[in-house]
């Protein structure tokens, strides 16, 4: 992700959440030394996008999304795939999900995540639960 993909970014998530992301929250990752943020293109348009946090080691999934228009097609699963590719040293992967997004879920069990938790109204403006999921990693120490 570049800062010129943000409009493109913002687009995706205001239409996947109803507590989205600001212009500024997404800038802002481009001032974390600790923050990768990745998009997915089709015919050169943005599709989807992933943003990860690399702390100690854990990568922790701050936001990911997929243009509604474009789900079911695998570009979620593609996304994760590159984040694992790029998680060489680190021990786990952490992220919270909606309590009600079952596809999403499904989708992190088939790669390997475990439902550990649950932060209690995590999602403040919904009143939502998110389920905490972790995927150990292969660490070569």
């Amino acid at each position: 992700m570049q800062k010129e993909d943000i409009d493109e970014v913002l687009a995706i998530e205001t239409a996947s959440f109803s507590f989205p992301w600001s212009r500024r929250s997404f800038e802002a990752e481009f001032e974390k030394e600790f923050g990768v943020s990745y998009v997915a293109l089709f015919k050169d348009r943005i599709v989807g996008y992933l943003i990860a946090w690399l702390v100690a080691d854990e990568v922790h999934i701050a936001n990911v999304a997929v243009h509604p228009a474009y789900r079911k097609q695998g570009l979620g699963r593609m996304l994760m795939e590159v984040i694992f590719q790029n998680s060489e040293g680190f021990s786990w992967i952490g992220l919270e999900v909606r309590r009600s997004n079952k596809a999403a879920r499904a989708m992190y069990k088939t790669l390997g995540f475990q439902e550990v938790g649950i932060r209690k109204n995590y999602y403040v403006g919904e009143r939502e639960d998110a389920i905490l999921m972790v995927k150990r990693l292969y660490v070569t120490s």
